[in-house]
């Protein structure tokens, strides 16, 4: 199952859940949803919003629980340090 933990990345910008929620322009009910890790669906919109505020990608955020997702994921990790390590030598 695919799940969002914004935990982390909230505290590292020092953020509460309101003040999440009023910089992602969302309802408090909805921000403590993505906080718990309770949310099951979320619009792209939403997401942009989310990964805007945190200054993050979805894949900073997303997780799974299924083998194919998190080999997937690893393999995005990788793709996109290497291209950022390519783009610092030339």
């Amino acid at each position: 199952m695919l799940k969002i933990n914004i935990q982390d990345k909230l505290k590292e910008k020092g953020l509460n859940k309101n003040q999440f929620a009023k910089l992602a322009q969302i309802g408090y009910p909805a921000a403590c949803a993505l906080y718990d890790g309770k949310t099951t669906k979320i619009s792209f919109d939403t997401l942009e919003s989310v990964c805007k505020v945190l200054e993050c990608t979805p894949n900073d955020i997303l997780s799974s629980d299924d083998p194919t997702y998190q080999r997937l994921m690893t393999y995005a990790y990788y793709i996109n340090k290497l291209q950022n390590t390519k783009g610092d030598t030339e």
